[in-house]
């Protein structure tokens, strides 16, 4: 790993500003978790009707998020990155003024995820280039993304917690903020050449079709890299699927059995849920260390373990307490693998980086939140404890297949960092 005196600054600046950038869009999906509580509490929403909103807030996302990485593979589509920011922070900030109306609510609920599903496959292709393509790296874009999930609880409590849903519009302010902070260094970054003028002409085709947006024009420009390994990329889709409803459901209903099963307050639940992304923040970046000193199937196969005991250890929680401590070791656990299904996708597709990260952060959303409901079904018809029943199966099913991962080893290192479109940025010294 380079260091940081060495990274030129207007990347190393850049790729921070795009950790802020994944930090308020997954904000959004953090917040839309904990408002469900509030909708419970205010509007007398019943588990199935919330559960409803999360598949509203998934389900275009998961449908069209494998579109726009398909999309960024070819074309030169960086402005992505805050307009769908901007539509998932829109659709989160008016959510509170349409309450009243599920179905309206439901609507914007749709399209906040829509803006997420937009955001992601252009800011991971974008955080790839600027930071390296390293475990490393995108474990630390990824954990971006987490610490606002982890986050929204708080912003949520203090805004709607004490003003009620008309407050939501105020969530949007420090979305604004960060989103102008990065168009600026994109501004300073794409007119202050990078790197070395050794490394510059080295890099030659590779940086002049980054600079165009199109990842597969710069692996086309320069000397054939590995194929691409479908069938190993579809077995990874199964465990992320797997992984999804686990994540969704514990996410969308954490603070809700809390909540039911202790006799507690809304403040206590979301306490568990902050606990619970947070957690999940500190296992995304310690599972790019990890896998960068050990491996990554072997950092894999490791959380899904640790999570499955965690999640049956939750399920018999016999205080508040234990459940919140609880939570946050399965949040842990569950986000060790996270980031590397996305940077195993891309040694599985090398030609294709959009199309994985698309289809991969796609479907880290898209059967979970097709199953909400559900879930929420089945926490109206017994508790929502019998969710977590359901999770900790599904968990250990993923376990079982994650045993039969395999890492690419026709490169000899690893490939996610080797390949044409990877070594690009590296050659510009533009890593963190």
């Amino acid at each position: 790993m380079v260091s940081a005196s060495s990274v030129p600054s207007p990347r190393r600046a850049l790729f921070w500003s795009l950790v802020g950038t994944h930090l308020m869009n997954d904000f959004q999906t953090g917040a839309a978790a904990a408002l469900l509580p509030y909708f419970v509490l205010e509007q007398h929403y019943d588990y199935a009707a919330v559960a409803g909103l999360t598949l509203a807030a998934t389900s275009l996302s998961s449908v069209f998020q494998p579109v726009f990485g398909w999309l960024t593979d070819r074309f030169a589509l960086r402005p992505l990155i805050v307009v769908g920011l901007a539509v998932a922070a829109l659709g989160i900030a008016v959510a509170g003024l349409t309450s009243a109306n599920y179905w309206l609510t439901w609507i914007v609920f749709s399209l906040s995820g829509l803006g997420v599903a937009a955001y992601h496959p252009a800011a991971t292709v974008a955080a790839k280039e600027a930071g390296g393509g390293t475990n490393r790296s995108m474990s630390i874009f990824s954990v971006g993304g987490n610490v606002g999930a982890a986050i929204a609880p708080i912003g949520v409590g203090v805004t709607v917690g004490i003003l009620g849903l008309r407050a939501t519009p105020l969530l949007l302010i420090p979305t604004i903020a960060v989103a102008a902070v990065y168009l600026v260094l994109n501004r300073r970054a794409a007119l202050r050449p990078t790197g070395a003028s050794t490394s510059a002409s080295a890099a030659g085709s590779e940086t002049s079709a980054s600079a165009a947006g199109s990842v597969e024009t710069a692996a086309a420009a320069s000397t054939p890299g590995p194929r691409d390994l479908w069938s190993r990329f579809a077995w990874l889709l199964l465990i992320v699927s797997l992984w999804s409803v686990a994540y969704v459901g514990a996410r969308s209903f954490v603070a809700l059995d809390v909540i039911d099963r202790f006799r507690t307050t809304t403040d206590v639940g979301n306490v568990a849920l902050t606990v619970f992304s947070a957690a999940a923040a500190l296992g995304t970046l310690v599972g790019g260390f990890f896998a960068d000193r050990f491996g990554r199937i072997r950092v894999i196969v490791l959380g899904y373990a640790l999570a499955t005991a965690a999640a049956v250890g939750y399920v018999f929680a016999a205080t508040d307490v234990t459940a919140i401590v609880l939570a946050g070791v399965l949040g842990w656990a569950l986000f060790l693998p996270f980031a590397l299904h996305v940077t195993l996708s891309h040694a599985y597709l090398p030609r294709h980086l959009g199309t994985a990260s698309g289809v991969t952060l796609g479907m880290a959303t898209a059967l979970g939140g097709l199953l909400t409901p559900l879930l929420g079904v089945l926490a109206d018809a017994v508790d929502p404890r019998a969710v977590f029943v359901v999770i900790a199966a599904v968990i250990a099913a993923a376990l079982v297949c994650s045993l039969f991962l395999r890492e690419r080893t026709d490169l000899g290192e690893d490939v996610d960092a080797s390949t044409p479109a990877a070594a690009a940025p590296e050659a510009s010294g533009s890593r963190v």
